[in-house]
């Protein structure tokens, strides 16, 4: 950006010609003034010397493959009128002028409505039963998420869905933009639905899965599954794992690998504890953007590649906690450990989850929780007064992307559109007693064993070398600096008081066709696969869901690599700020030991082990 400005007042100085050198010396001087602070303003707000990421459905689209039959075709219908600008819907207001905002409620909640399990399934019926060639069909909603979601397009080098392409393959998971590609998905989906039982104020429910207070909030909803007593057959997926019926409730601390050994024997109370300290980890503890909403996707970049070339402004693919925490809901509701069904379809599979009416439904609960992560209180920073908010980079605000609505225009939105929900005409039900026993959760009280670690007795990761993540835990030192000035106003920030700590995973080479977990914790090299997350040193969990190829009975038991595997490069940040508080870490000469645990079968060596190239330590 500084270098255009300096090019543009550059180009001034040459037209005012015929001035006297010194005033064009002068004129100069003052570009180059002018440039150089919009340059540090630039850095001060966190953007990216880059340009934004444009996407289309339009033009090239390439087919999914598959592990069980031939590659799915994911390409969306072409648009029959001329695409157009998103604009914000109108809202009406009541008599006392406050807006009236559709209403999404908790699943478990409004499913003892019949009148609204009626029309909701009226709404699917009426999508399903649209034909192919509508883009609103259900058919062609599910090919919205298949295709966005696995790199079936390629992002465009200027704004419109006609700029050409650049070449790189587009994928919306694994950055920044991934709460609000869904939000805008769902924004869309909504309405369609609305529009096709005639009710403009039809909101979807929304599965309140991190809710632990309610016995069945975090059950699959009753209203998704057969002999309800509402006729729902349009909301039924015969592709769920049917050892999570109810009343089994999901477990975001769940294993598959030790479920397929029958060693997940947690009780549901322990369930619960788990979700919260997971939910905790993962949203609580997640201060800035880059933490909570994931890294930075810019023009160019590639998530879905095995090399990362960083002298060109790339970066690796850096999921935010939410969309770690989101991963673990589709792992749980899939057909994981069925050899009859290797793809793990549907829910499990980003290629097949939205074949499933509760996608929608969980995505509704992700996209509340975005939410509700703006308002929590600071309680991790060592100033205590940090507020949360998404990112300002231009690159991020203007990232956009193609969608249709309920009159199947073909509409362009930018990421800057997304960003308040009550802007595009709905609200969420109030859930905050849930919500505060996650927010206000402590674990249990450290382990005795961590407080005798000792760091020098592990090694430290070797810096841009081949680390492994095998089937075994594995520990490393971490070497521990004080953070500079000059660190907080590159994050900008106004004192290093208001940074977060984090432990950095660096470049993790995992196959597209593999789940993989990591679990983290700090100074309890003890830690195993069997080890509970609700205690003080656990960290938070990091979760990939296959793509593209796959063969989920494999991934969960022995391992799957061969040398022609896909491979993708993603960063891993875990939030350590409060660990180290409650672990009496309170100054910054102190090394740590972190320690990996890994939740699948990989055998550890240089053809099969999950691979990094550094741990380190980082500021946000």
């Amino acid at each position: 950006m500084a270098s255009k400005c300096l090019q543009t007042s550059l180009q001034r100085s040459q037209c005012w010609g015929r001035d006297s050198a010194s005033k064009t010396q002068q004129h100069l001087t003052w570009a180059v003034s002018i440039c150089a602070f919009v340059f540090c303003l630039q850095a001060l707000l966190g953007t990216v010397d880059a340009e934004p990421v444009l996407a289309s459905s339009l033009g090239f689209c390439k087919t999914v493959p598959v592990l069980k039959g031939a590659p799915l075709h994911c390409c969306l219908p072409a648009p029959k009128r001329t695409p157009i600008r998103f604009r914000f819907p109108l809202i009406p207001r009541n008599l006392a002028g406050r807006l009236l905002l559709r209403e999404r409620k908790p699943a478990h909640v409004v499913q003892k409505d019949p009148e609204y399990v009626r029309k909701y399934n009226l709404a699917y019926a009426r999508m399903k039963a649209l034909p192919d060639t509508d883009p609103r069909s259900f058919l062609n909603q599910w090919r919205v998420h298949c295709s966005f979601c696995n790199e079936a397009f390629k992002q465009r080098k200027t704004p419109g869905p006609l700029g050409p392409e650049t070449g790189v393959p587009l994928q919306v998971h694994y950055s920044w933009t991934f709460l609000p590609w869904h939000r805008i998905y769902l924004y869309y989906h909504e309405r369609i639905l609305a529009s096709l039982i005639n009710d403009p104020t039809f909101a979807l429910p929304f599965w309140n899965w991190d809710n632990q207070l309610d016995q069945d909030a975090a059950m699959i909803p009753a209203m998704f599954l057969p002999n309800f007593s509402v006729p729902n057959a349009a909301l039924f997926d015969e592709f769920r794992n049917p050892n999570h019926m109810p009343p089994k409730i999901l477990h975001l601390g769940y294993n598959s690998k030790l479920e397929a050994e029958g060693k997940q024997n947690l009780t549901n109370q322990q369930i619960r504890y788990e979700n919260l300290c997971v939910m905790y980890n993962q949203v609580v503890t997640k201060i800035s953007a880059r933490d909570f909403l994931g890294g930075p996707y810019v023009v160019g970049t590639d998530n879905s590649a095995a090399t990362v070339n960083a002298s060109a402004g790339e970066v690796p693919g850096e999921s935010g906690g939410m969309e770690n925490a989101h991963n673990v809901a589709h792992e749980w509701t899939g057909l994981i450990n069925d050899p009859n069904h290797p793809d793990n379809e549907d829910m499990g599979n980003f290629i097949y989850a939205a074949r499933d009416p509760i996608f929608y439904s969980h995505h509704s609960n992700v996209d509340r929780l975005w939410d509700v992560w703006k308002t929590i209180p600071d309680k991790v920073t060592k100033s205590g007064n940090r507020k949360r908010m998404d990112y300002t980079s231009t690159d991020f605000l203007d990232t956009e992307f193609t969608f249709y609505d309920e009159n199947q225009n073909m509409v362009i939105v930018k990421v800057r559109d997304s960003l308040d929900s009550s802007k595009l005409g709905y609200k969420f039900t109030d859930v905050s007693k849930s919500d505060n026993m996650w927010i206000k959760y402590e674990p249990l009280p450290p382990q005795q064993s961590s407080k005798k670690s000792n760091s020098s007795d592990y090694p430290a990761a070797a810096p841009s070398g081949y680390n492994y993540i095998g089937t075994d835990p594995v520990s490393f030192r971490l070497d521990r600096r004080a953070p500079t000035k000059e660190i907080a106003r590159q994050r900008g920030v106004k004192n290093v008081e208001l940074l977060q700590e984090n432990v950095l995973l660096e470049k993790v080479k995992i196959p597209h066709s593999e789940y993989a977990r990591f679990d983290v914790f700090i100074n309890y090299p003890a830690a195993n696969r069997q080890t509970h997350l609700y205690m003080s040193e656990y960290v938070g969990t990091f979760t990939h869901l296959p793509s593209g190829m796959v063969d989920m009975s494999k991934s969960v038991s022995e391992s799957s690599s061969k040398s022609d595997d896909k491979f993708r490069i993603v960063t891993i940040r875990y939030c350590v700020n409060a660990a180290l508080k409650r672990l009496g870490i309170t100054d910054y000469n102190t090394d740590i030991v972190v320690t990996i645990v890994s939740k699948v079968a990989r055998n550890s060596g240089p053809k099969t082990g999950f691979t990094f190239t550094n741990l380190k330590q980082d500021f946000q």
